[in-house]
């Protein structure tokens, strides 16, 4: 069976190496060359987490998440994966506390639910109003985004870079199956998801030379909910000199060959107040910046099904801005939607349905 893949960035990069893994002659395309800077797979740390804010039904996918993530260093001899737990802090009815919680609740997963008192005390590192809490989730760490790429298509037969793939026939004629996961040039090449483009900023705080409390054995990465800033995340100190933070969503709506990569006054203002407002011994001065694309859906939910035009196009790279910690398991179920027509796992809720209303899929027929 001959599979090509569109896209070599974290979900075309996974697919490539779980086909592989099955002895699929799959080729991966990409139009630049993976791992890069100009999509939405860099930046040097992504979060992974179990109890998840964005609802219940993604915890047994991570559960599968994490053993491929080890699997995968185990065949590459690279270091992706460091535990760190993580904080999800707001008040008691921010969606940070109430869904991570109703997340560990459904699924038995080893959490601690911390008031203000406790908060202040364990981690310094966070400025704590009285009427905050968090759900400390123990699950939970730290990923390497270009090192995960090239450890997964380090794995894969044939990479083809710098080559653009203009559409879906382009390709359909040479090969059995085609899986789209070209991210924010997706809307390229299909029409039935009604996605938006998103420019995201992240930006590197340094800190102060006595903040010993930003280590990562001491500040688990975080995401945090406030009226005043919206959703927030950060990270530890990876190198004893700076923070990375950054705001989920609120950026502007663009497209991918023209997204404004210059980072100025009205990216970071926020980012700085944020740190100043929340973050101990994190200065304003920024020592790095960096800007991503988010490719999102109405519901912010993931697209993983057969193309309603064709069953021999997958598309799986809607990720909506919470995707690549779930890569190699998305790539894992494309890789048996493509060889087996369906898989165990439950994918409903990401259904093309919701947006091409006629078709339903049966995700759960199995050949084998």
């Amino acid at each position: 069976m001959r599979v090509a893949v569109i896209g070599g960035g974290a979900m075309g990069a996974a697919t490539s190496w779980r086909l592989a893994r099955r002895g699929v002659d799959a080729v991966c395309y990409d139009r630049y060359s993976p791992p890069h800077p100009l999509g939405s797979t860099h930046g040097d740390t992504r979060i992974i987490r179990t109890a998840y804010l964005e609802g219940p039904w993604y915890v047994p996918l991570l559960q599968e998440a994490f053993p491929l993530w080890r699997e995968l260093e185990a065949v590459s001899g690279a270091q992706l994966l460091t535990m760190t737990d993580a904080l999800m802090i707001g008040d008691s009815s921010s969606e940070a506390v109430t869904g991570a919680n109703a997340s560990a609740q459904a699924h038995g997963l080893d959490i601690e639910v911390l008031d203000a008192v406790e908060l202040r005390k364990r981690y310094p590192g966070h400025v704590v109003g009285d009427e905050d809490m968090a759900v400390l989730d123990k699950q939970a760490g730290i990923l390497r985004p270009e090192a995960a790429v090239v450890a997964m298509l380090s794995q894969v037969p044939r990479v083809v870079r710098d080559t653009r793939i203009t559409s879906i026939a382009e390709v359909m004629d040479d090969f059995d199956a085609v899986v789209v996961a070209a991210g924010p040039w997706t809307p390229e090449l299909i029409d039935w998801i009604p996605l938006k483009v998103e420019r995201q900023v992240h930006a590197w705080l340094a800190i102060e030379r006595e903040a010993g409390w930003l280590m990562p054995d001491r500040f688990p990465v975080f995401i945090r909910q406030s009226k005043t800033f919206g959703d927030v995340y950060g990270f530890p100190t990876l190198d004893g000199v700076a923070v990375k933070v950054g705001r989920h969503h609120e950026g502007e709506f663009t497209d991918p060959d023209h997204v404004r990569r210059e980072v100025g006054a009205t990216d970071l203002d926020p980012l700085r107040r944020m740190a100043a407002t929340y973050m101990r011994g994190v200065s304003g001065r920024v020592t790095r910046t960096l800007t991503c694309m988010y490719t999102n859906t109405p519901d912010g939910h993931f697209v993983i099904d057969f193309s309603p035009d064709d069953k021999r196009v997958v598309v799986i790279s809607a990720c909506s801005g919470h995707g690549f910690k779930f890569a190699p398991v998305i790539g894992d179920i494309a890789a048996d939607l493509v060889c087996d027509g369906g898989t165990k796992r439950d994918i409903s809720r990401f259904a093309a349905a919701r947006f091409a209303p006629s078709y339903v899929p049966d995700h759960n027929h199995d050949r084998n």
